[in-house]
């Protein structure tokens, strides 16, 4: 069995995600990656999906989702005394502003 693996901030790393790339997007993304000196596709990946810039699709699933989440916040504000998941919540907080921020510049 191997040992855990714990990034920067001691989290243990144990989710699985996948997706599927032909051949072609195979090799630009090695590219990329070697191009950036990123070591591990991991890490470029992860610095990719979680720092690029939000393309927000306004349709009524995204309301429901904005509506779900300030819900939750709004239960963990309420029920938390010290908020010991307040960077979760300020993760969502920003995630959401972000995507408020991107509605505008579509506007202009």
């Amino acid at each position: 069995m191997s040992a855990k693996n714990r990034d920067n901030k001691n989290r243990w790393r144990n989710k699985t995600i996948a997706f599927r790339m032909s051949p072609e997007e195979a090799a630009e993304l090695d590219s990329r990656i070697k191009l950036c000196g990123y070591g591990k596709r991991q890490d470029y990946i992860i610095e990719s999906v979680l720092n690029q810039k939000i393309v927000a699709k306004g349709n009524p699933y995204m309301f429901v989702q904005f509506k779900n989440h300030l819900l939750m916040i709004k239960s963990k504000i309420e029920n938390s005394h010290n908020l010991k998941d307040s960077e979760e919540i300020i993760s969502c907080l920003n995630t959401m502003c972000e995507i408020l921020k991107a509605f505008e510049e579509r506007k202009d």
